[in-house]
């Protein structure tokens, strides 16, 4: 005979649902019986949940890059042809699956509205391909975008420069944000003329432990974009050392 009271203390326990829930990725479905209930346990079902749906939101790795590249002596004074290189395109992508699985994903709306919008406004997927973009702007007057080294070498301009990018943001996996950016220059046949780069990283205690209050844990989130854009100053900063002179015709 079913113990009555204890099957209805099972079937209301929020620890069912949340076993429920790991059943399918897309059919997501929490039952609980007190609004305050799940208010309460917000923050920590999102926690557990992400790492149920690990998968579902692609970031893009950070590899510390170790290269011998050098910075070119100087360059000529632009216009400039910019490429986005495969690596920053499929980086670019990433971090839009990343911001969007934050906007919309139904993950997302076990967060507080403070701790979503955090993720939100730090994963914008254009930031560092617009900062970039308007460095070089200020660099070289005026930017062409292209869609290959070669596109760009066919275009007149003096002075072409491929966009390397790697960025990661805090995940389920990883509290270490990232971003490296470099800049490869080279002449209208072709040369390669030398690399402007940055890197910033930065090692976060993981952002679900040490009991930590909201405000903690949305100051945390927020420096995954304080690492962008210091590595775009960093990489502005190295460019205007730089000396640039007139192209030659």
């Amino acid at each position: 005979m079913i113990n009555r009271k204890r099957f209805s203390h099972y079937k209301n326990n929020p620890l069912h649902s949340l076993r429920k829930a790991t059943m399918s990725c897309s059919h997501l479905r929490l039952h609980f019986d007190s609004k305050h209930m799940v208010n309460l346990l917000k923050p920590t079902l999102a926690a557990t949940l992400l790492l149920i749906v690990a998968g579902c939101a692609k970031i893009q790795p950070h590899e510390d890059i170790h290269s011998n590249t050098s910075a070119p002596i100087e360059l000529p004074a632009g216009p400039v042809a910019l490429v986005v290189s495969e690596s920053a395109a499929e980086t670019i992508r990433d971090l839009t699956t990343y911001h969007d699985h934050f906007k919309n994903g139904w993950v997302a709306r076990l967060y507080t509205h403070a701790i979503r919008q955090a993720y939100v406004e730090t994963s914008a997927p254009d930031l560092s391909l617009a900062g970039v973009t308007l460095i070089l702007k200020k660099r070289f007057s005026e930017v062409h975008n292209y869609q290959s080294l070669e596109e760009a070498s066919h275009s007149g301009l003096p002075l072409i420069a491929t966009l390397g990018m790697k960025i990661q943001l805090i995940n389920n996996r990883s509290s270490e944000p990232a971003s490296h950016l470099s800049l490869d220059f080279y002449t209208p046949n072709k040369r390669y003329l030398g690399t402007v780069e940055s890197s910033t990283r930065r090692v976060l205690t993981p952002l679900w432990t040490h009991n930590k209050r909201e405000p903690e844990i949305v100051a945390q989130i927020r420096q995954q974009e304080a690492v962008q854009r210091q590595s775009l100053e960093s990489l502005e900063q190295r460019l205007s050392n730089i000396s640039v002179e007139k192209a030659s015709f």
